[in-house]
């Protein structure tokens, strides 16, 4: 632990979102396990035998190849800025790198054919990522976005005040991956199967976390695009529908304007229910910078966690 790393950014990655998308329907199918549950029953038909293809390449490892990477170095990109990158990335290195670091690679014919012709090939699997993004991320991605945009602000204040290595600690990520590389980019990801996925880009190395709020993912996406919570349960019983709105949501840290914003509900009645939750010991309250988050508690994830049977 007493490693120091001085050069250590936090990131979001749309293309990343997706390609863990990928890798929980390839492990799981349609029977993703709580909180992922509903939507791999929507989303396992998306998953396309190239887009299989390139998750069991990583598999082995949890390295991701570098052309996939190329919106991690950025604080904030579009998958569609992603994707092009990616398609522009040099075929000499895709071939290099797929010879060099993925020596099971020639075994899968969408692989081999990778390798014979990757101007092609990249142009196909952009297709492919884009149509996956498109039909089950995008339904979901106002919500996704402003909780990944929550927790690295909450991460932040880690980094800011314990450096890189207490970052790394709180994060559970392994160190042996970064082992000679100072320059590391740590990305959250809603969509994760419990792998650490890493990949090395121009000296820098990439490295995923499982963040928190995946909750977000057990509701039902509206007509536009938002989530709606599920519908009466225990939670709903106990506190009301609104109030128990909320609770669903503070798995992350967020602010009362971003809730209000995600459930549709006046930033007046938010505050009501979020002053009723901290007041009861359920939930905590932090500052960060100018804003203030909210979150539960341990007391708070108890309650919920019993009550949804979670």
């Amino acid at each position: 632990m007493d490693r120091q790393f001085p050069d250590v950014r936090l990131a979001l990655c749309e293309l990343w979102q997706a390609f863990g998308g990928m890798a929980l329907l390839a492990r799981y199918g349609s029977e993703a396990p709580w909180p992922h549950a509903s939507w791999a029953r929507e989303a396992h038909r998306a998953l396309t035998p190239r887009l299989r293809a390139v998750v069991a390449l990583a598999r082995p490892q949890g390295r991701i190849p570098s052309f996939l990477t190329a919106g991690v170095t950025a604080r904030r990109a579009s998958v569609a800025d992603e994707l092009d990158a990616m398609v522009r990335t040099p075929p000499g290195l895709v071939r290099d790198e797929l010879a060099r670091e993925y020596p099971q690679a020639f075994a899968d014919p969408l692989i081999a054919a990778l390798i014979r012709d990757p101007e092609a090939q990249l142009g196909y699997l952009a297709v492919e990522f884009t149509n996956f993004w498109r039909s089950v991320i995008e339904p979901r991605g106002i919500g996704l976005v402003r909780t990944l945009e929550e927790e690295i602000l909450f991460r932040s204040r880690t980094l800011a005040m314990s450096g890189g290595a207490a970052l790394l600690h709180d994060l559970g990520l392994p160190f042996e991956r970064t082992d000679g590389a100072d320059r590391l980019t740590v990305v959250p990801m809603l969509l994760a199967d419990g792998t650490h996925w890493w990949s090395v880009a121009d000296g820098r190395t990439a490295v995923s976390f499982a963040a928190r709020g995946a909750g977000l993912l057990r509701a039902e996406p509206k007509k536009d695009g938002t989530a709606q919570p599920q519908r009466a349960d225990r939670l709903a019983i106990l506190l009301g529908r609104g109030r128990a709105s909320v609770v669903r949501e503070l798995a992350v840290p967020i602010t009362t304007s971003a809730l209000a914003d995600q459930l549709g509900l006046a930033a007046s009645t938010v505050s009501q229910h979020l002053a009723a939750l901290v007041a009861a010991g359920v939930v905590q309250r932090h500052r960060a910078g100018t804003r203030v988050l909210y979150e539960l508690n341990r007391e708070g994830v108890t309650l919920t966690e019993c009550l949804m049977n979670q």
